[in-house]
């Protein structure tokens, strides 16, 4: 399994490649914020702004239960729209993030981080689930989906924020070691 991952972003970090899941990735940020008629904005409109529980980086029972409830029915109806999207785009970022950080870490002890944003796609995938559970059992949501759901949104969060990490510094790294060894 790990050389088939590696073996598929060894050819997803290659020009061509990368310039057309960055093309995906910003796609998908256009139509997630406005060309969708269930867009964020969309959904924030017609809840007072309260935005959606995916793009927070936590939020509780009671904060879900308050979302879903301003949302309405059109509200609702547009986010579980917006969800079906959401189920191809974690592993758009996902590849894009693996092959970036590939590109920084091929061949060296930490090549393994590659993998960080495929666990953060399947937190993704999760939180999807709990979260369309939750909304279609409104308004008599269940506790328990809910709040696993804020935690999986954290989790999520925490290794994408993780990733990106990791691939400011593997490049600032990189360009540090090239320039040593041009001194050398």
């Amino acid at each position: 399994m790990k050389r088939s991952i590696i073996s598929y972003l060894s050819r997803t970090s290659r020009t061509g490649w990368l310039l057309l899941i960055v093309a995906l990735q910003v796609l998908f940020m256009v139509a997630f914020h406005g060309l969708f008629p269930f867009s964020v904005e969309k959904i924030g409109a017609v809840s007072g702004g309260m935005g959606i529980p995916d793009a927070r980086m936590f939020y509780t029972f009671s904060q879900l239960r308050d979302m879903f409830q301003h949302y309405g029915p059109e509200g609702r109806e547009m986010y579980l729209q917006l969800q079906w999207v959401d189920m191809v785009y974690p592993m758009v970022y996902a590849t894009l993030l693996a092959s970036l950080l590939y590109l920084v870490f091929k061949k060296t002890s930490l090549e393994m981080l590659v993998f960080v944003p495929f666990v953060a796609a399947l937190l993704d995938y999760t939180e999807n689930i709990l979260l369309r559970i939750s909304i279609l059992s409104f308004p008599h949501m269940n506790r328990i989906p809910a709040d696993v759901a804020g935690v999986v949104t954290f989790l999520k969060w925490l290794l994408i924020f993780a990733a990106l990490f990791f691939i400011f510094s593997g490049f600032v790294w990189k360009i540090i070691r090239k320039f040593k060894s041009r001194e050398a």
